[in-house]
């Protein structure tokens, strides 16, 4: 089966609390404390990190660009420096939630349910949290994720297959891999077939289509096996077949899921081609100052250049397109009024919802180094659309796979097209 079914939908788990907004890019000079706090809650993740580079930054604004930059013992002992000077603090509060998402796209869910904890302490009634604390409580009672073993792998894929196969406690598998999506997602079919126990929780999780999925039910793989990485305790959030895209497959089809970030992240290195081999585990290029890739919460944000401005979008090779926000609109109001107008679907595993959009017949962009083309592209006007109102856009394998390889290094946070 063709597996660009699984790839047509970007899962968004948000561990803890409200992603922010991400927009174009802000210069480096010198900042006054307002400007930093304006760049924080506006979530320009790439100009605040630019701006603390040669300065002497507040501790908190620290801790936030290591989050980022995944950092994850440098950012835990900055931003528990910042709740401890001050508990109670709107500061503390937020380094709890950086925390909180740190620790669950990199599989620690004790550590991110404490942190979730810590937020209702302050706030009991932030719905946010309020929702994903059923899911956390549930991750939190199996071990969190480990690596005994990992190891430079190749992964040898056909053009009519380009799932990554696997073996979850002994069984064979293959799914496809996506960075748009916090966690592993599998079908109540696939969970079975791999001998799953799964159970309920009364979370909500967020999807490309804005529609939701509740529902959901979990279940820990003891140990899963890809070539040279070996993984225990892998959490899978589990939904039912007839949710998108699992609904599309024939009854006797199996790889109904998707790998997620955490067990991307473990990998640390991927280089892949459209319709061919992956490798996953080889050294990480030296990090510099001025890396291409961060995160937001679970989202991997990554800049791309359209006509001489740089915007951010989320990296998402959970999705066969890429779509355009509202931000896009904002920031390139000349480009985006040459369209026409029109509705767009978006599919996610929650189904999928039809939003007024314009089209233009190409947008021209770099990413990761190479020119590519988007033709044709929708850009979506309504904001809270995909995702439109924190990123200008969903980068999707439709430009990925314009390279002959794609390298994503989350040591040196970079994203290379060639």
């Amino acid at each position: 089966m063709e597996n660009q079914k699984l790839l047509a939908v970007a899962v968004q788990v948000m561990l803890c609390l409200r992603v922010l907004v991400l927009v174009g890019p802000a210069n480096a000079q010198a900042q006054t404390p307002e400007s930093l706090h304006q760049m924080f809650q506006s979530g320009k993740v790439f100009a605040l990190r630019d701006a603390i580079r040669h300065a002497d930054a507040p501790l908190f604004y620290r801790g936030a660009v290591e989050a980022s930059l995944n950092k994850i013992e440098q950012a835990q002992t900055d931003l528990h420096k910042v709740i401890q000077s001050d508990p109670h603090s709107e500061d503390a509060y937020q380094a709890h939630d950086l925390l909180c998402n740190m620790y669950g796209r990199n599989g620690l869910y004790h550590e991110a349910l404490r942190e979730a904890e810590a937020l209702m302490t302050e706030r009991p009634n932030a719905k946010d949290v309020l929702n994903a604390l059923p899911l956390l409580h549930a991750l939190a009672r199996s071990p969190d994720m480990t690596v005994p073993k990992r190891r430079p792998s190749t992964v040898h894929r056909t053009s009519a297959d380009h799932s990554l196969p696997f073996k979850l406690n002994g069984k064979e598998d293959s799914f496809g891999f996506d960075t748009g999506a916090g966690i592993s997602i599998m079908s109540d079919r696939e969970a079975a077939h791999l001998g799953l126990t799964p159970e309920a929780v009364s979370s909500k999780i967020g999807d490309a289509s804005g529609n939701g999925v509740s529902g959901i039910r979990v279940a820990i793989a003891n140990d899963l096996v890809i070539a040279g990485l070996h993984l225990k305790n892998v959490p899978f959030l589990v939904v039912p077949d007839t949710n998108e895209p699992f609904v599309e497959f024939s009854p006797n089809e199996y790889g109904r899921g998707l790998i997620g970030l955490p067990v991307l992240l473990a990998m640390q290195t991927l280089r892949w081609q459209p319709r061919g081999d992956l490798e996953f585990g080889f050294p990480s290029e030296a990090a510099t100052e001025l890396s291409n890739l961060l995160f937001r919460n679970t989202s991997p944000v990554v800049q791309v250049t359209v006509q001489n401005r740089i915007l951010d979008f989320t990296l998402d090779t959970g999705a066969v397109d890429t779509d355009l926000n509202p931000i896009f609109a904002k920031e390139l109001p000349a480009l985006v009024s040459s369209g026409q107008k029109e509705t767009h679907k978006i599919t996610g595993v929650g189904g999928s919802s039809t939003y007024d959009s314009i089209l233009l017949p190409s947008v021209a962009l770099k990413v990761g180094g190479k020119d590519v083309t988007l033709t044709p592209a929708h850009v979506f006007v309504a904001n809270g659309v995909g995702g439109g109102s924190m990123w200008a856009g969903n980068l999707g394998n439709d430009l990925l796979n314009q390279a002959h390889t794609i390298t994503l290094d989350f040591r040196a946070m970079s994203l290379k097209l060639n």
